[in-house]
């Protein structure tokens, strides 16, 4: 088998639903990281060639090159043997779609985008400034209620029963990033069988694998 290389950020939580996903469809990757660069710096030369757009994930196989995280979750399902990472039913299929738009345009514009970072990179005198605690605030109520309306979705386990699905493989690395942030356990505590789900993905070895290891600054603000 030709080996699939996937190019990202070791703490992109894009890019670990993607290895996420090689690891539960059980196929082998290797993950390159040399000229990828960090968040808010121009894309180099070497991601360039992958991505026009400058942006991670990317997919490498043969002649294959892939960007945008859920084609290439789409893709790994479709080309490999292995568990499916997705439903079968064709209304299952359509709302799993549904799922990946909302975690892709909704979910990790708000949790990572506009909450998670800001929160990493906010200085001692940002934190302090009461116009930026009043920012998250609005975010964190504004994620609060969004994972209040997918929360009874999970009430089976996952998004789709039993199964562990390219929408959890999003949502879950998201969830992760925002219970490390202040008034995170709070938000979750609310949602009672995301909460659940979060904690059955990270029992998961393809969680382990992938764990991004949050830096001691991070876990102390949370």
């Amino acid at each position: 088998m030709s080996k699939v290389i996937i190019y990202g950020m070791p703490r992109s939580s894009l890019a670990r639903t993607v290895r996420i996903a090689c690891i539960e469809k059980q196929i082998s990757f290797e993950f390159h990281t040399k000229g990828i660069p960090s968040p808010g710096a121009e894309p180099t030369p070497e991601l360039l060639q992958f991505n026009p757009f400058g942006k991670v994930p990317v997919l490498v196989h043969d002649n294959l090159v892939l960007y945008e995280t859920s084609a290439i979750c789409r893709y790994i399902d479709d080309a490999f043997d292995g568990p499916l990472l997705r439903p079968v039913r064709k209304d299952k299929v359509a709302r799993m779609e549904q799922w990946i738009s909302v975690a892709t345009t909704r979910l990790n514009t708000q949790i990572v985008r506009q909450f998670v970072i800001p929160m990493v990179f906010a200085d001692t005198k940002q934190r302090n400034d009461p116009g930026f605690a009043a920012r998250m605030k609005r975010m964190g109520d504004l994620i609060a209620h969004d994972l209040k309306i997918l929360d009874p979705h999970y009430d089976d386990g996952w998004l789709f029963g039993q199964r562990f699905t390219i929408p959890d493989m999003l949502i879950m690395p998201m969830i992760h990033y925002l219970k490390a942030m202040p008034g995170g356990p709070e938000i979750l505590a609310e949602v009672p069988n995301l909460d659940t789900a979060f904690k059955n993905f990270q029992a998961r070895h393809s969680a382990a694998m992938t764990d991004p290891l949050l830096p001691d600054r991070i876990l102390r603000t949370a």
